[in-house]
């Protein structure tokens, strides 16, 4: 049976939607951090949607690799660093979080301006923004892990909003590396349907955190 890709991309965007719904309706839980989650996920939501109809169409696709590099290679991992290093409250771990951020526009901006977009995807700038960002994400944790917040760890959706990205972005480095070596409709069918699973399992995380997410005493 073939995997229709199309078909994984909309039911993704649905959940992605539910979610920029669900992020708003529970602003006032989520407090100052709902504006980095919304601008986050808005901005997933539109490229995604974007290069959607760009797949659909009769455009050239080099367009979709621009509105990954500059979209959601850029802005998006830079909301998202920006967030964390304003949700962590130890200074030397915020330290580390500013000097995460700080790096990160170095070697982006160094790698827009050096790479050959007709080459394709550039995934050595993808390496480094998801080993930074786990690491980000790591550095969160253990400041979250040093407060009574480790008592409601359930209720707190910034910890559900990182289960979320861990699962989506770990997900996609290894599935990169079997995109290179795959060959056969088959193998390229089982790879784009591997995707899909790890996208819904990481913006289902993102979905079922907003209905446990409760507004805590920091």
């Amino acid at each position: 049976m073939e995997w229709n890709t199309n078909l994984g991309l909309s039911i993704i965007n649905i959940l992605m939607l539910s979610i920029c719904v669900m992020l708003f309706k529970k602003r006032t839980v989520l407090g100052e951090y709902f504006y980095y989650m919304m601008a986050a996920m808005g901005l997933t939501y539109v490229i995604d949607l974007v290069t959607f109809i760009i797949r659909c169409s009769s455009i050239n696709n080099i367009y979709i690799l621009y509105i990954y590099i500059y979209g959601g290679l850029g802005l998006f991992f830079l909301i998202i660093f920006l967030m964390y290093q304003n949700l962590i409250k130890d200074r030397l771990l915020k330290k580390i979080s500013t000097f995460i951020t700080v790096l990160f526009l170095i070697l982006y901006f160094y790698k827009i301006f050096t790479i050959k977009i007709s080459n394709g995807f550039p995934d050595i700038i993808l390496f480094i923004n998801v080993f930074l960002l786990i690491f980000g994400i790591s550095l969160f944790l253990l400041d979250t892990f040093k407060t009574d917040l480790i008592l409601e760890i359930s209720h707190y959706y910034p910890f559900w909003f990182s289960l979320g990205l861990i699962i989506i972005y770990l997900g996609v480095v290894p599935s990169i590396f079997i995109s290179k070596i795959v060959s056969s409709k088959n193998s390229l069918n089982l790879w784009s349907f591997i995707v899909f699973l790890v996208n819904l399992a990481g913006y289902g995380t993102l979905l079922i955190g907003l209905f446990k997410a409760k507004k805590l005493d920091k």
